[in-house]
């Protein structure tokens, strides 16, 4: 009987040395490929200009490879705009803002964004009243960058 149990253990052992090292090969392919782990295919910019809800005028849409796009009109009355970048069901992994506190991003800066169930708002204040496009680029899976540009009239 003990040789049974013996063999039982060896078997099971061997297995999950087995699938440790299947998980580890699939982290490590995850490591060196250049491909996004996360799928940002799916995000809206959700804030107080649209009572934070994922609606489709506010969908990123795909503009390259990692860079996906939405142009909206804000209006300037010299209050900052606070907003998210997030998927339709505020996934953990997708909800994307800051790591602390509060920043007010300034046109052209590039953002890097904590995606976090966890992570804070994020500001703008436009100086006028125009038409903004927010860019969203995942090249970074860890730190998604975000980009502000006011439209040419």
């Amino acid at each position: 009987m003990r040789i049974v149990k013996g063999k039982n253990l060896l078997i099971v052992l061997s297995t999950s040395v087995f699938l440790n090292a299947c998980a580890t090969m699939q982290s490590a392919e995850n490591i060196f490929s250049n491909e996004p782990v996360n799928d940002y295919s799916n995000m809206y910019l959700r804030g107080v200009f649209n009572w934070w809800e994922a609606s489709d005028n506010f969908k990123l849409l795909p503009i390259e490879d990692y860079k996906y796009t939405v142009t909206i009109e804000l209006i300037a009355d010299g209050q900052p705009y606070d907003f998210k970048v997030a998927d339709d069901t505020w996934t953990h992994k997708l909800n994307c803002g800051l790591k602390f506190g509060n920043q007010v991003i300034e046109l052209d800066d590039d953002i890097d964004l904590y995606c976090a169930g966890d992570s804070t708002n994020l500001q703008f204040t436009p100086n006028e009243t125009a038409m903004y496009t927010f860019t969203l680029d995942t090249r970074d899976d860890d730190e998604p960058e975000l980009t502000i540009v006011k439209q040419l009239q």
